[in-house]
């Protein structure tokens, strides 16, 4: 192989892998979002519960009443909390979203560090070799085995999701006043409705 056609060849690896990177920082980052928000949802629901346990556990019997609801009798009611207070830290400790989250939210950095490698080299003018790009190349590879592993059953969603982030981000550059909503209603209707009517005919 000559080095032309050796530097084509690590030059559409490296766009590859850019590609591929970019995709993974997206996918990882929504699902950082994703398990942070369930994580914060699950953490204010146990304190709610505790605070209203504590409540109607400490003050007085008239004002507890007013606090329990469906006219339960009172005791009822906090041995409920306390139930319900219970498996939601035990769910907590079960699932660990936060550290789900942290995970994905580390993977994405490393990602993105490849990704960003890989601009620097594909817009560098020095050419491109075996050598300078086999670091990129490995620290991909170390992302693929030390990182979090995307879902099997969310993967064909998050790309869906990055793709279309990449059309929109394509579509504001030349109009740039452009509502969201009416952007991803417009590629919506060009990949369900006028394909669709394709596939029909």
């Amino acid at each position: 192989m000559s080095e032309v056609q050796m530097e084509g060849a690590l030059r559409s690896e490296t766009e590859r892998v850019k590609r591929v990177s970019d995709m993974l920082v997206t996918a990882h980052s929504y699902l950082r979002e994703k398990y942070n928000r369930l994580s914060l949802s699950l953490d204010l629901s146990i304190l709610a519960l505790s605070i209203w346990l504590t409540s109607v556990v400490f003050i007085e019997p008239k004002i507890s009443v007013k606090l329990t609801p469906f006219q339960l009798d009172p005791q009822i009611w906090v041995g409920l909390l306390g139930v319900f207070t219970l498996f939601l830290s035990i769910l907590q400790l079960r699932v660990d979203w936060k550290g789900t989250s942290e995970a994905h939210g580390h993977s994405a950095e490393m990602y993105a560090k490849t990704k960003n490698e890989c601009r620097r080299m594909l817009e560098s003018a020095v050419p491109l070799t075996r050598e300078n790009c086999q670091s990129v190349f490995t620290h991909y590879d170390l992302c693929s085995d030390l990182g979090r592993p995307i879902p099997e059953g969310e993967f064909l969603k998050l790309k869906r999701r990055h793709l279309c982030k990449v059309a929109i981000s394509r579509y504001l550059d030349t109009h740039p006043a452009q509502s969201l909503t009416l952007i991803r209603a417009r590629i919506w209707w060009r990949d369900n409705v006028r394909l669709g009517k394709g596939l029909l005919k």
